[in-house]
């Protein structure tokens, strides 16, 4: 993951159009009759609160949790990590998202890819909590 540059994106108060109800993943169902209101992104996603930042993922060693290369995260600095969050965490001065989890050892940062083994406090000089992940962007066309 890269968050060496810091980008900053531009809010707009486009308000974009709801398809009432839900769509079926499965088998069609048939469509309602009314329309929802417009929702706003940003009010949806609180990105325009200062303490949300937005990173883009970089590898696979969180694709069991659906968050995959290139997705970008919105992560929010003001929720207070539990075990279970996915997080950003600061290991040494380097950017990772990880799944936080306490065990009788103490606290972890884990993969949820099985080939990447848990990031554990007593390998690094420090570990820094950044902010807990609370939506992910994942493109399905580009």
């Amino acid at each position: 993951m890269n968050v060496a540059s810091v980008q900053e994106f531009t809010h707009s108060d486009q308000l974009l159009p709801v398809l009432a109800g839900s769509a079926a993943g499965g088998f069609p169902t048939p469509a309602a009759d009314f329309y929802e209101p417009p929702i706003s992104l940003d009010e949806l996603l609180n990105i325009r609160a200062p303490h949300v930042w937005v990173v883009q993922l970089e590898g696979d060693s969180m694709s069991g949790a659906g968050l995959y290369d290139g997705c970008r995260l919105i992560v929010d600095r003001s929720i207070q990590a539990r075990s279970g969050h996915i997080v950003l965490a600061y290991v040494d001065n380097q950017p990772l998202v990880k799944r936080l989890s306490k065990s009788p050892e103490g606290w972890h940062l884990v993969s949820e890819n099985p080939n990447y083994k848990p990031v554990a406090p007593t390998e690094y000089e420090a570990i820094e909590i950044f902010g807990v992940v609370t939506w992910s962007l994942t493109p399905h066309a580009i």
